[in-house]
């Protein structure tokens, strides 16, 4: 946001001369920019104009999330190391590949494939040969079931306990 009048030592910024990585310009001027350890995102509701930057933070429960991350952007803006985001922000190896799964087996069930064909994609090609009756006792069949009940857990909400640390 645009500083008020009395707030003299504000930073100049020039948005569109930032970094970015990818720019939207919908409802304002948004901003990715990544640095050695992470992305930092950006909105600037007025647009691309210059400015002497000033922030606005809601209070509202999310606040020391929101905190945090602009206590990164601003050791980026002041050429330190921004460092990585908090533990509870970064996704390991394996939930990220969880993740893709889920999604993966979620999307292939919903356009209508069943749940044999997404396993043998997802799993084991073999699979789509099977027998239903040895289909029925494999362990890649329960595999399947808890990662389409946790994608849809995830879909009815469960998406944002990833967004906030407590919130489990």
């Amino acid at each position: 946001m645009p500083a008020p009048p009395a707030f003299e030592g504000c930073l100049s910024l020039e948005p569109d001369a930032l970094p970015a990585e990818n720019v939207m310009k919908a409802d304002g001027f948004h901003v990715s920019i990544r640095d050695v350890d992470a992305l930092h995102r950006l909105w600037f509701p007025n647009g691309e104009a210059p400015l002497k930057a000033a922030v606005l933070i809601p209070l509202d429960p999310h606040l020391p999330e929101r905190l945090a991350s602009l206590q990164r952007w601003h050791r980026w803006l002041s050429e330190q190391s921004a460092g990585p985001p908090p533990r509870w922000q970064r996704f390991s190896p394996y939930r990220i590949h969880r993740f893709s799964l889920m999604l993966r087996a979620w999307d292939g069930v919903a356009k209508g494939s069943s749940r044999q064909e997404v396993a043998s994609v997802l799993f084991n090609p073999a699979l789509e040969k099977l027998r239903s009756l040895d289909w029925k006792n494999r362990p890649e069949r329960r595999r399947l079931h808890r990662l389409l009940k946790a994608a849809e857990q995830l879909i009815k909400v469960g998406y944002r306990r990833l967004l906030k640390p407590d919130s489990e």
